[in-house]
C-alpha cells in the first residue's frame, strides 16, 4: 500500500508490502527490508539484520497517531492516496489533547495556560522508565488548558494538556 505521511510537519511518500511476518518498506528513497513481531496490540518489535527497533503505536484522534520509538515520540498523520480528496487538509484542526503515552511521572510544564505553541513544541515532560518523553504539540496555536502539574503521577492516555 502507498501512503503519504507527515511526521512532525515533514511530509513522505511510504509504501509498505507484507507478506508472511516480513515488511518491504520503502520510505521517500530508502528501502527497508524488515522481520515484524506484534507481541502486544499497538506494540510492534522491527527487526533489521542485528538491529532490533520496538515502536509503541496509538491514535491519538482520528487524524494522527503517536508513535513512541527508543523513548522519542512522533505525531504523525497518515493519508491513503487512494481515498485523499483534492483540496482536503488534512492536518490536526480544532482542539487537540495532548495524550501520555504511558504512565510516568511529569516532571517538566514548558508551556501554561495561554501560552503560544508551534508545531512540534514541548509542552509537558514525562518521564517513564528512566526515560524522559517530551510531549509536543501537532500543531501552532495556543495551549488553553493544562491538566497536570510537575510532580504528579499520569496514567497511559491520560490527557497531559489542550491546543487549539
Amino acid at each position: 500500500m502507498k501512503y503519504e505521511v507527515e511526521i512532525q510537519g515533514r511530509k513522505v511518500a511510504v509504501e509498505l508490502d507484507e507478506r508472511n511476518g516480513r515488511v518491504s518498506a520503502r520510505v521517500d528513497t530508502r528501502a527497508y527490508d524488515l522481520d515484524v513481531v506484534t507481541p502486544d496490540s499497538g506494540v510492534y518489535t522491527f527487526i533489521a539484520g542485528d538491529r532490533v527497533y520496538e515502536a509503541s503505536v496509538w491514535a491519538s484522534d482520528r487524524n494522527a497517531v503517536r508513535v513512541e520509538i527508543a523513548g522519542r515520540l512522533f505525531i504523525a498523520s497518515v493519508v491513503d492516496r487512494k481515498h485523499r480528496r483534492p483540496g482536503v487538509d488534512h492536518g490536526v484542526e480544532g482542539r487537540h489533547e495532548l495524550i501520555a503515552p504511558m504512565p510516568g511521572k511529569v516532571v517538566r510544564v514548558l508551556l501554561g495556560e495561554g501560552d503560544d505553541v508551534a508545531l512540534g513544541q514541548g509542552v509537558v515532560v514525562v518521564e517513564a522508565m528512566k526515560m524522559q518523553n517530551e510531549i509536543k504539540s501537532p500543531k501552532s496555536g495556543r495551549v488553553i488548558e493544562v491538566r497536570v502539574a510537575e510532580g504528579s503521577t499520569v496514567n497511559a492516555n491520560q490527557v497531559l494538556a489542550v491546543v487549539e
